[in-house]
């Protein structure tokens, strides 16, 4: 709950915080849905609830970050990765249009892709897509897409799966998909000394998308997870 996380003390009671949602508040950048959320009477609230009630706000977000900087792992699905922005990640929004020479979120009438199975492309390589093939079938609904900055130190963030193709819809309905060539789908990042992994896709939607649960139990199983050199 929100006043757990701005108590801070993060690192001694989790090893990996699981987001899912639009758990956090938008920021322009991210140019998808927001979080936050309304205030709450209290009275109306049982008083042995009462210490769950609240909203993830900066101080919530500044935990997260000393959280992942001593070595925490966090895994945000869905609208929950706007905390990338948050986080100052170098990524962008890839589902944009340039106008007037400044980037805009494109409008539902230029693009729009609601529950719908697509594919991409995953890098197998990379420990957190271990188990995987070399393609895998998503769920998408409105999801969050992204752009990794050139200059950044790819130790440091890594794209884990991506479009591939101008037409990856496999199941559904796709207005305008090509806008999601190249776009980035699940990013690996490093904070501190902790891992941040961000997942666009709904991939675990209802419990239904099995084809990438493997995705979410790496990710836990990878915050536990000590790096050996063999040489």
């Amino acid at each position: 709950y929100p006043p757990t996380l701005d108590a801070g003390n993060l690192k001694d009671k989790f090893d990996v915080l699981v987001f899912v949602g639009a758990s956090f508040p938008d920021t322009s950048r991210a140019g998808g849905r927001g979080g936050g959320g309304r205030q709450t009477d209290l009275s109306r609230i049982p008083a042995q609830y009462r210490d769950r009630v609240g909203n993830i706000t900066a101080q919530s977000v500044e935990q997260l970050k000393q959280f992942l900087n001593e070595g925490g792992t966090i895994l945000a699905l869905g609208g929950s990765t706007s905390l990338g922005y948050q986080l100052d990640l170098p990524i962008s929004n890839a589902l944009v249009a340039v106008e007037e020479g400044r980037e805009r979120p494109l409008r539902s009438s230029e693009y729009y892709i609601p529950g719908s199975v697509l594919q991409v492309k995953v890098d197998n390589t990379i420990p957190l897509a271990f188990g995987l093939g070399e393609k895998v079938d998503v769920y998408f609904n409105r999801s969050p897409a992204f752009k990794i900055d050139p200059k950044a130190n790819p130790d440091q963030i890594k794209k884990v799966a991506w479009f591939d193709s101008e037409s990856p819809l496999r199941s559904g309905w796709a207005w305008q998909q090509q806008h999601l060539k190249d776009a980035v789908a699940v990013i690996d990042a490093r904070i501190g000394k902790g891992k941040l992994y961000l997942f666009g896709p709904e991939i675990t939607f209802r419990a239904q998308p099995h084809g990438t649960f493997k995705f979410l139990f790496n990710g836990i199983y990878l915050s536990r997870a000590e790096t050996v050199n063999l040489k």
